[in-house]
């Protein structure tokens, strides 16, 4: 995970540039079609504490639920009539934090492939701290359980890329 940090650093102090941050092992890449327990196993594979995973069924045509195990801990997530990657993403990211968190990498935006990465949460404390929050926030968007990504409609992205333009 150090080296994820320290890729990202390079970003930010101008060592490396986006084209080299989207050939980067900093940057997981997810297809809208990608199975929902994939990405959390890619999500997995970037933390030093990787989440448990299981599956449940539920008698939904989408087949089974994924449920996060750590500790005591756990959560089934809360999917509604079918599996959905933006789902899964807000709800595992929830469940990681504060110890880890997932941002998405805004350049992706528009994209049917995004791009995401994993940091601790005092890693992007302190990329923050040292080339400010909105900086980082401008290449590597927060999520909450509100957040589109996969289910942007067009007008949604336009909007998006547009404002990304104006604050550059």
């Amino acid at each position: 995970m150090e080296n994820l940090y320290k890729e990202l650093r390079s970003f930010f102090a101008n060592d490396i540039d986006v084209n080299d941050l989207f050939d980067s092992e900093a940057i997981i890449w997810i297809d809208w079609r990608e199975d929902d327990e994939d990405v959390v196993n890619y999500f997995n594979d970037m933390m030093d504490e990787p989440i448990d995973i299981q599956t449940v069924s539920n008698g939904k045509p989408y087949g089974d639920d994924i449920v996060l195990k750590n500790g005591n801990k756990e959560l089934q997530i809360p999917y509604g009539d079918e599996q959905d990657r933006d789902v899964t993403i807000k709800y595992f990211n929830d469940f990681v934090k504060p110890d880890y968190e997932v941002r998405w990498f805004a350049e992706s935006l528009g994209n049917d492939t995004l791009g995401f990465t994993v940091l601790s949460g005092a890693e992007w404390a302190k990329l923050d701290d040292e080339f400010g929050a909105d900086t980082v926030r401008y290449y590597f968007e927060p999520i909450n359980l509100e957040s589109n990504m996969f289910n942007l409609d067009m007008d949604e992205v336009s909007a998006l890329l547009e404002l990304r333009e104006n604050n550059r």
